[in-house]
């Protein structure tokens, strides 16, 4: 389901979470466990000491983030997923029995552009709205990048 297979057990535990994931408000909870990972990894290729960011008690996703897109190499498309995403983890964390809404899915989707449209015709039965296949899809690209920044994957 991921869009770039890559040669990372990230991916592969990824996958079997979110299919093992019960209901759409887990599944967002773990994909931004996921992606924070990954952000963190990605700052460890540009920080001698990133465990100042990256420990339990240094930056929050949504600073973290920003000191990726500082660097300027994160694709805007997915800098504004994890920015949505990081918002409809806040209302599910945050706000006592928040049903995720087809109107968020739909602002967190059209944050890919056109490979939104793509992902709603490629699973048209995806469950809630298609949350599902747009998580998988950022999860691949952000993936793709991290591994490029640990030199693993070539240009």
């Amino acid at each position: 389901m991921i869009d770039i297979k890559l040669r990372d057990p990230e991916i592969d535990k990824f996958e079997y979470q979110i299919r093992k994931a019960d209901g759409s408000v887990h599944g967002v909870l773990i994909s931004h466990l996921y992606f924070e990972s990954y952000i963190d990894r990605y700052l460890k290729t540009k920080f001698i000491n990133s465990g100042v960011i990256t420990s339990s008690r240094g930056f929050s996703f949504s600073n973290k983030l920003k000191i990726v897109q500082a660097f300027g190499e994160l694709e805007p498309q997915i800098f504004d997923a994890l920015k949505k995403l990081n918002e409809i983890r806040n209302n599910c964390a945050h706000v006592l029995d928040h049903e995720i809404s087809k109107k968020e899915v739909e602002s967190f989707g059209r944050t890919l552009g056109k490979d939104y449209k793509k992902l709603i015709e490629q699973y048209p039965k995806a469950g809630l709205h298609g949350i599902a296949p747009i998580t998988w899809h950022i999860a691949g690209r952000l993936l793709y990048f991290v591994m490029k920044a640990e030199g693993k994957v070539e240009t």
